[in-house]
C-alpha cells in the first residue's frame, strides 16, 4: 500500500525535476521497496510511444559524505539503444539522491 504512494511521489518528483525529458508529463512508476525493484513507463520528449525502463535491483548506500546514493545493479529497457545507455551510465554507479528519497526507498 505504501509503495503506491511512494510511486506517485516519485512520479511527481521526476515530472518536476526532469520535465524536459517527459512528453506532456506522461510517466508512471511502479516501485516495490520489498523487492528493491522499480518500473518506469514514460513517453520521452519528441517520441510518440512510451518507453519502459525496469530496475531489476537497487540498493541505497552511504555516499561517504554523510548522504545517500542509489546504486542500480540491474537495469533494462524495451528499447535496445536505451538499454545499452542505461547499462553504460547507471549500472553499478552511485547516484546521489535527496535524503527524502533515500528514506522512501
Amino acid at each position: 500500500m505504501f509503495d503506491k504512494f511512494k510511486s506517485i511521489a516519485l512520479e511527481g518528483y521526476i515530472k518536476n525535476k526532469f520535465p524536459q525529458y517527459i512528453q506532456d508529463g506522461d510517466i508512471s512508476v511502479d516501485l516495490n521497496t520489498a523487492d528493491a525493484t522499480c518500473t518506469f513507463k514514460a513517453t520521452l520528449a519528441g517520441e510518440s510511444e512510451p518507453v519502459t525502463v525496469s530496475i531489476g535491483h537497487f540498493d541505497v548506500v552511504d555516499s561517504g559524505e554523510g548522504g545517500k546514493c542509489l546504486r542500480i545493479t540491474e537495469v533494462s529497457s524495451d528499447r535496445k539503444w536505451i538499454d545499452a545507455v542505461l547499462n553504460d551510465v547507471l549500472k553499478n554507479r552511485d547516484l546521489k539522491i535527496p535524503s527524502f528519497m533515500a528514506d522512501a526507498l
